[in-house]
């Protein structure tokens, strides 16, 4: 391990016992034992000759010195991840590279409005896909894996920061031999309330490292609503098609990635009247890190192709 990336993993056990509050649940949430963590702070105390970690203090607090140093290294550290991404997005010809996470669903709807007059106004960027679930795609983002990610609402982490790219509605659909089917529709019929059509009803979710899926667990939760989740998919796509092909359950798909399946299934298709469940798709990149130019031109760009 390089000094960098223990400092690195030292922030990482600052930041962790800070907020639990206990060197134990410290360890486990860092997938670590007791000991090792322990030894850890030890022996950069040591080193530093000065105190880290208030032990007489339950929950567990950092000194003040800690505070001041898990601050300070933070900053060294984001400098140094600067440099480095700046050094490897660059060789002797000048050309620069850029590295996009993005889920398969998104990146199947997206990518194609993007590319191509990125590609053409930067013809010397490399371009690199990289397509993972959404949490994963958060790590490698905050692990300088990825220079930017395309995902949807909500992120969590404080560390990452996005500009909203798309926004769109939800369609529910459900296939005819679904308890609450009437009647197909070739239009989407708005509703007010979708309660009949969820509540206790077999339904179709993603998996549940989604970030759509996060989304749509949260409008469930806040709404008490509590469906028979039959089955879980890693893909919309695969969501869709069994409904097309009357799998008895509903689902939950933004409405650009239901549009690229057409179907001659007789199937209901709701959308709220409420603007409480819709698809925010974002650009995001790690807070602290600094931009490069072709990097800003990318985020640029997909705003303004967002807002058409």
């Amino acid at each position: 391990m390089t000094p960098l990336q223990k400092d690195k993993q030292f922030i990482t056990i600052l930041e962790t016992v800070a907020q639990v509050g206990n060197i134990t649940a410290a360890a486990e949430a860092l997938f670590m034992t007791q000991p090792a963590v322990s030894k850890l702070i030890h022996q950069r105390e040591t080193q530093l000759e000065t105190q880290l970690i208030k032990r007489q203090h339950h929950p567990l607090q950092l000194t003040y010195a800690g505070e001041y140093y898990l601050q300070r290294l933070q900053h060294i550290t984001a400098q140094y991840d600067s440099l480095y991404h700046g050094l490897a997005t660059l060789n002797e010809a000048g050309h620069g590279r850029l590295t996009i996470g993005v889920t398969q669903s998104l990146g199947e709807q997206i990518l194609p409005r993007l590319l191509p007059q990125f590609h053409a106004a930067y013809p010397q960027v490399e371009l690199r896909l990289v397509e993972y679930p959404s949490s994963e795609v958060e790590n490698e983002l905050l692990n300088d894996n990825l220079d930017l990610y395309i995902g949807v609402l909500p992120v969590d982490n404080r560390k990452i920061h996005y500009h909203l790219f798309d926004r769109e509605p939800i369609y529910l659909l459900l296939p005819p031999s679904h308890p609450a089917y009437q009647r197909s529709t070739k239009k989407v019929t708005v509703i007010n309330d979708c309660r009949a059509l969820i509540d206790g009803q077999p339904l179709i979710l993603e998996n549940e490292n989604s970030g759509f899926q996060r989304l749509i667990a949260q409008y469930l939760a806040k709404n008490d609503l509590y469906p028979n989740i039959v089955l879980r998919t890693a893909s919309l796509d695969t969501g869709i098609k069994l409904v097309q092909q009357n799998f008895t359950a509903a689902t939950f798909v933004p409405r650009s990635v239901w549009q690229s399946h057409p179907t001659t299934t007789p199937l209901a298709t709701y959308q709220l009247t409420t603007t409480e469940l819709q698809s925010e798709t974002v650009i995001a990149y790690k807070r602290d890190r600094l931009l490069t130019k072709q990097e800003k031109a990318f985020i640029d760009l997909a705003v303004q192709v967002g807002e058409k």
